[in-house]
């Protein structure tokens, strides 16, 4: 389930969300948000700092050259898989 939850509008046009879901997302005050809007919908993402992002589990090991080799294989088997 997607947690979600009722924000208000404050007077100067501000949005305030509940407590509960800026913890939950790590929001703090002074922190920036991406607003993506489409079809009278909102999108509020965090940006995450630098210290955040270094922080977070690396996606690949090696060097680029193993990285991109491993890619380029990856792509060959889905490539494969869409050819059966």
């Amino acid at each position: 389930m997607i947690p979600s939850g009722e924000a208000i509008v404050g007077n100067r046009g501000e949005i305030l969300a509940k407590k509960k879901l800026r913890q939950l997302l790590g929001i703090q005050p002074g922190d920036k948000l991406f607003i993506e809007t489409s079809d009278k919908k909102m999108i509020i993402r965090k940006i995450p700092t630098i210290d955040e992002i270094f922080d977070r589990p690396p996606i690949a090991s090696g060097t680029p050259d193993e990285i991109e080799k491993e890619l380029e294989e990856e792509g060959a088997r889905q490539e494969e898989m869409s050819n059966e």
